[in-house]
């Protein structure tokens, strides 16, 4: 049962947790002990030395590591020094092995929203994509979950946006929280007026459905 789609925390419980996993992680216990896992090319992280080296790497992985389930993260970000022309170029590369292996593409967005979104209406993709750490406005929210978003939220995140949007379109992580996701969940079911067990019932069911029954 996948409660966290999305974490950096190496103490996140194994059996309920996609961990995220970019090139320079592959040496690391986290990375070797994970059950699930999702593998990109973070923008943050990317040069020119060796971009293709790392997309080989997901495309191999995604190819022979059966505990791989999405991809990402990836994504653009405008407050990072990587170009944005080479943000884009292994931003569509994860693109291409999301569509290419259907796996769901989890997505790292920082002041790009709207490039994001006008790329899924042109590439019209056949793969779930979900936007990670989400803490942006309910108009945003709306806009996002309009055009077939999903939002994952973490420890920090605007609560009319996660009043605003389709429980089937919700997701929690911990991302780089060292804390447990059952206390960012419990905290979420008191702001939503619901209980903790039914707000896991209907994260780990859009989980099943996105990740395991495709």
């Amino acid at each position: 049962m996948i409660i966290d789609i999305h974490s950096h925390n190496t103490s996140a419980a194994y059996e309920s947790t996609i961990k995220s996993f970019c090139m320079k992680d592959c040496d690391t216990e986290s990375f070797r002990s994970a059950q699930y896992m999702s593998i990109g090319i973070h923008p943050w992280y990317i040069n020119g030395n060796d971009l293709e080296k790392q997309m080989e790497w997901v495309e191999k992985n995604v190819l022979n590591d059966k505990r791989v389930i999405a991809i990402g993260e990836c994504g653009t970000d405008k407050l990072c020094a990587t170009s944005m022309d080479m943000q884009m170029k292994s931003f569509t590369y994860c693109i291409h092995i999301s569509e290419t292996y259907n796996l769901p593409l989890i997505i790292h967005s920082v002041k790009t929203s709207n490039e994001i979104i006008n790329l899924k209406k042109s590439l019209k993709p056949k793969q779930p994509w979900i936007i990670h750490g989400f803490r942006g406005k309910p108009e945003q929210a709306i806009q996002y979950t309009n055009n077939g978003f999903f939002l994952s939220f973490g420890k920090n995140y605007n609560e009319k946006s996660l009043k605003s949007i389709p429980h089937d379109k919700l997701f929690f992580e911990t991302d780089e929280y060292t804390g447990n996701i059952n206390d960012i969940i419990r905290k979420v079911s008191e702001i939503l007026d619901t209980t903790t067990d039914k707000l896991i019932d209907i994260v780990s069911e859009n989980a099943k459905c996105l990740f395991f029954n495709r």
